[in-house]
């Protein structure tokens, strides 16, 4: 049976670093993670990417972390009004525009699902180490 912590957040810098503590308490919680550095950082990204492009009118944005038998499941679900997420050429003297390219490299698997509405959730799957499945499963 899956685990499942979730939290939702102000569409505000400072919560960046409260999503990202809570992830990793929920992980402590379930026994840790290999892949901690990794999950970290994706958890930034999102989260940042939630506060700076997703959540208009300062509505809320939820954090969601599913812990599936061969891998974790993180999303971040928004209210932005559209379901596409764009990754942008990465430009050498930018001082952004990376956030998705370090998502893609770090985990398995990613993607935007839509959700009710105009609402979208972003999410990545780390497989567990030890998983002999090739590709996630957990995309839901």
């Amino acid at each position: 049976m899956p685990h499942l912590a979730q939290h939702a957040y102000g569409a505000t810098p400072q919560t960046v670093r409260s999503a990202r503590d809570f992830a990793m308490r929920a992980l402590d919680s379930w026994g840790g993670c290999g892949r901690r550095d990794d999950i970290r950082t994706c958890v930034s990204e999102l989260a940042g990417n939630a506060v700076r492009h997703g959540t208009p009118n300062g509505h809320d944005y939820l954090l969601r972390l599913i812990q599936h038998p061969h891998c974790l499941h993180v999303e971040v679900h928004d209210s932005a009004p559209h379901s596409r997420v764009r990754i942008p050429p990465a430009s050498p003297n930018g001082e952004a525009g990376r956030g998705m390219h370090i998502v893609q490299e770090l985990g398995d698997d990613w993607g935007v699902r839509a959700l009710t509405g105009t609402d979208k959730a972003v999410w990545v799957c780390f497989r567990r180490p030890e998983s002999l499945i090739a590709r996630c499963s957990c995309t839901s």
